[in-house]
């Protein structure tokens, strides 16, 4: 996939799957600018290694202001954005009657209300050139419900309904909007969670009190369609998203594409 002289604006972009997909667009010859609530530096400082130019922006999705000054710092940093993975998300876990009103908020916030600040700042923009690729990260979860996850699979299946009905109004522009739904996933070479000592969701999937993390990479894997390796990397990933926001699937739009080795089919769906 060929992304010279392509420009592309990554959230959440400071680490995990932001930062994994903002290198492997700028592998791919895209310049890139990186918005975060964290410090971009690092992300920014690896793109611009790799030859491509690379902004940081400071900017909470949750804030139109703040999703105003990243679209205007992007396009004054690159002169244009072809390309836009609103990727920004958070979670917390709890049955949902245990959940607090600060846990439903922030979920919703991040995961809905901040796609939508998102595209809104950035798609007129996109409107005038008659030119633009939305990529969306929803989950496994937007398309195929957990337990203990309520909030985060509202946010999740919200953030679908949103990217269909987007792709529907920005049809007429030739505006591709899509959304990937990843499923459970890691950085294999550097799992940010191998130095926690236990977790609940550990032990919802392995279905025994006090999993390792090891434990719970082997068992996740498990719930897969394709069962052998663990969680899927976010590399692995990331091609769902490079596909999607690349030309070759310029007649796909308002599609939730899921990258999840089989889970979802696994459950009928």
């Amino acid at each position: 996939m060929d992304f010279n002289g392509k420009t592309a604006l990554v959230t959440g972009g400071a680490r995990g799957f932001g930062r994994t997909v903002a290198l492997m667009l700028a592998r791919e010859g895209a310049d890139v600018a990186v918005s975060d609530v964290l410090d971009t530096a690092g992300t920014v400082a690896e793109i611009e290694a790799l030859g491509r130019r690379a902004v940081g922006i400071h900017a909470d999705v949750t804030k139109e202001v703040d999703c105003a000054a990243m679209a205007e710092a992007a396009l004054g940093a690159l002169g244009k954005i072809d390309i836009l993975h609103a990727n920004a998300g958070t979670f917390t876990f709890g049955a949902s009657w245990t959940l607090t009103e600060a846990d439903w908020d922030r979920v919703i916030d991040v995961n809905l209300k901040g796609v939508w600040l998102t595209t809104k700042a950035v798609v007129p923009h996109m409107i005038e050139r008659r030119y633009g690729k939305v990529v969306i990260t929803s989950s496994r979860d937007g398309l195929r419900a957990e337990p203990n996850y309520a909030h985060y699979c509202a946010s999740k299946f919200g953030v679908i309904g949103f990217m269909k009905s987007l792709a529907i109004e920005l049809g007429p522009y030739a505006i591709n909007v899509n959304a990937i739904c990843p499923g459970q996933m890691t950085d294999k070479a550097q799992p940010r969670d191998r130095n926690v000592t236990s977790h609940r969701y550990w032990d919802m999937v392995t279905g025994k009190p006090g999993s390792t993390y090891d434990e719970y990479d082997i068992a996740s894997g498990r719930e897969n369609l394709f069962e052998e390796g663990g969680q899927l990397d976010y590399a692995e990933v990331a091609e769902g998203v490079l596909w999607l926001a690349s030309d070759r699937s310029h007649m796909v739009t308002g599609v939730a594409l899921p990258v999840d080795r089989g889970w979802i089919a696994k459950r009928g769906g």
